[in-house]
């Protein structure tokens, strides 16, 4: 399980985590939702290094973040990317799977062929297009099958045909091991709805609602609900 405790960052004066606690199981797929600015990416980088917590603790079973074994056990796949764009596909696959103990580099150029970047193998990666970017992270994550694979908006850049693909990939992917997803995509909510996690005031709190009720809530918090303020009365200032 992965177990995070008392999780805390702030920024200056903002506290954009507040003594979050929460957990994962090892299994199924976990849906991260919240208006722009509420952590939910804080989050993410959070639990994975990328970013050093104030304060709180973060372990898979008796392995804390800080431990080369912990790392071993998680892959993160963040909206920005941080790939070495001098290598080509094959070159980053290669390089990730013998960097994960089960890391399966015949499975990546299975992924890899399946989302369509078979042309784009022998290219550098300073080539490729945002999607092919994220198609490429996408695969390694699969392929290293970590106990848990992070994703922060995994569907930004990828067509509706790639987006029902990785959908399909993940759902099989998440019947032996853990996804948590950041996404806002109508049809991520719809497909994976057993465990949504809507972030206000930096907790994770479930949501049991409908996706368009989760619209609702998100238009009327933070900065979002005072443009759409400033927008209605803009074109109906009556």
């Amino acid at each position: 399980m992965l177990i995070v405790r008392n999780l805390s960052k702030s920024y200056g004066k903002k506290k954009v985590l507040e003594n979050l606690t929460t957990s994962f199981d090892e299994k199924g797929i976990s849906v991260i939702v919240g208006a722009n600015g509420s952590g939910k990416t804080t989050f993410l980088n959070t639990i994975t290094s990328l970013t050093k917590a104030d304060q709180g603790e973060v372990k898979i079973g008796d392995l804390f973040l800080e431990s080369l074994d912990f790392k071993k056990h998680i892959f993160y796949v963040p909206s920005d990317f941080f790939l070495p764009e001098y290598m080509t596909g094959s070159e980053y696959g290669s390089f990730i799977m013998k960097r994960y103990p089960n890391g399966d580099y015949e499975m990546f150029k299975f992924l890899f062929n399946t989302l369509g970047l078979s042309d784009i193998n022998g290219k550098l990666i300073e080539s490729y297009s945002f999607g092919m970017k994220k198609k490429i992270s996408i695969a390694a994550g699969l392929s290293v099958q970590p106990k848990y694979l992070l994703a922060d908006e995994p569907f930004s850049g990828l067509d509706f045909e790639s987006t029902l693909l990785v959908q399909n990939i993940f759902e099989i992917f998440g019947k032996k091991r853990k996804l948590v997803v950041i996404s806002h995509e109508p049809s991520t909510l719809t497909r994976f709805p057993n465990d949504i996690r809507l972030m206000r005031e930096g907790a994770l709190i479930p949501f049991t609602g409908s996706p368009n009720e989760l619209t609702h809530i998100i238009e009327k918090e933070g900065p979002l609900h005072e443009k759409l303020d400033r927008v209605q009365k803009y074109f109906d200032p009556s």
